[in-house]
């Protein structure tokens, strides 16, 4: 049986090579065989009915193929179901929440001489299409700007970001015309700043509402990783383990101090909550705690290495409010300043992608990157109070005034880490939960 899947996914490839998208009766045909699928019926669960007929009694089986879009490509399809010759029907009761998704029916005829060889032929194809709120950009990051209503979809690879107005749903196109790491946003009086540190070295500061560039700055000659200012001070994290943090004053351009111990690069920095001089860096291995004084003075370091352990972080964290402790993807995992493990959250086959914490850190709200679903837990004694369904796979989550903001995609990940890589999403699906984050 094993063989005979293996064999029909390489004859399904093989046969969008010829097959094109047909909104029409007309039917495909594969010399005299036809197989045509009739018009899609969507029951009022939500659910998509296929119904096919053929003329050819020597189709052993069937593949049902469905292709998320209305193009047919073999890297953006997959087989859902296989069904025995005499079944001509079946239910999608797993239709991916995205605007377009194709299906066709595959027939698969066994060879005379060798009956784990088969021909194959394909249906015509027909198309479910919905009115969904859609962003179609290759992005492996998300920023939330509330004040604005803006998310800022940034692809680090290439440097381009697509602001997104979730009211208005306006777009606007920005492109910084180098590779980028983390990066932030930064109040600066009344105005709202984007921090674009880049992997040429040097960060650039624009205006957050009207893409304006404001300044730039040399930071090093290694690639950045992570930008955040507080104030006068910039802490920027770099790639290179010889000078892996650097804090600058803004004003002057004039660098405060610049650690030197080997193993802090490539981290994501977080400034802790009214703590002023306070950092976590993190990174898919190693968790790092900075300490300084008001002049950018380094006066603490910790560090600690969780590679490939039952402890893992991600770039994906939070920090909690009042305390001076994180909380990770994928595994709900909490440390504190100290580094140490405290918690983690009991999550059973939940791996998360996102988080946000109520204002007073009573309750944290996980988005899962393989449910459809934000579970949330009681943060006193982490445990889980309630369920949020969502129609997507949430990538990331914010919150506004009594919605959570939901930035899913279509279908789920076999990875759990994807939010950690610079491998690009590339298609997110904005939802609107009314719900109060008290």
């Amino acid at each position: 049986m094993r063989l005979k899947l293996f064999i029909s996914i390489i004859a399904g490839a093989m046969l969008f090579c010829s097959c094109e998208k047909d909104d029409s009766d007309q039917d495909s045909t594969f010399g005299n065989t036809i197989i045509s699928l009739k018009d899609i019926t969507v029951t009022s669960d939500g659910n998509v009915e296929l119904k096919w007929s053929t003329n050819n009694d020597s189709i052993s089986y069937y593949n049902i193929i469905r292709i998320i879009g209305t193009e047919i490509d073999p890297y953006n399809s997959m087989i859902i179901a296989s069904v025995d010759k005499k079944t001509l029907s079946y239910i999608d009761t797993d239709v991916p929440y995205t605007s377009a998704v194709t299906y066709l029916i595959q027939g698969m005829i066994p060879k005379q001489n060798n009956p784990y060889y088969y021909k194959t032929t394909a249906s015509n194809s027909k198309t479910y299409i919905r009115d969904i709120s859609m962003i179609k950009f290759p992005a492996n990051d998300v920023l939330f700007q509330k004040e604005l209503s803006k998310l800022f979809l940034i692809n680090r690879t290439n440097g381009k970001v697509k602001a997104y107005n979730y009211k208005t749903k306006e777009e606007t196109n920005i492109d910084f015309f180098s590779a980028v790491g983390f990066c932030s946003l930064n109040k600066n009086g009344l105005r709202y700043e984007l921090v674009v540190p880049r992997e040429d070295g040097w960060l650039f500061i624009y205006n957050a509402d009207t893409f304006e560039f404001i300044e730039q700055i040399k930071v090093s000659a290694s690639s950045l990783s992570s930008s955040v200012i507080n104030g006068d001070l910039i802490f920027t994290n770099t790639k290179s383990s010889y000078e892996p943090v650097k804090v600058i004053r803004r004003s002057t351009k004039s660098v405060m101090s610049s650690l030197t111990w080997y193993g802090d690069d490539n981290r994501k920095l977080e400034i802790i909550p009214n703590s002023n001089t306070e950092l976590f860096g993190v990174n898919a291995n190693d968790i790092s705690y900075y300490q300084y004084d008001i002049n950018g003075t380094l006066t603490s370091r910790l560090y600690k290495s969780v590679y490939n352990s039952e402890y893992n972080v991600s770039t994906r964290y939070a920090i909690l409010p009042n305390s001076k402790k994180f909380i990770s993807a994928p595994l709900g995992n909490i440390y504190d300043a100290s580094i140490a493990y405290v918690t983690g959250l009991p999550r059973g086959s939940f791996t998360f992608s996102d988080f946000i914490i109520n204002t007073n850190g009573s309750k944290v709200y996980a988005s899962c990157s393989n449910h459809k679903s934000i579970e949330v837990y009681n943060l006193n004694d982490y445990l889980h109070t309630e369920t949020i369904q969502t129609k997507g796979y949430p990538y990331r989550i914010f919150y506004d005034n009594g919605e959570i903001i939901v930035v899913s995609i279509s279908s789920s990940t076999s990875s759990n880490y994807y939010y950690d890589t610079n491998s690009n999403i590339n298609e997110f699906i904005i939802e609107k939960i009314a719900h109060t984050i008290d």
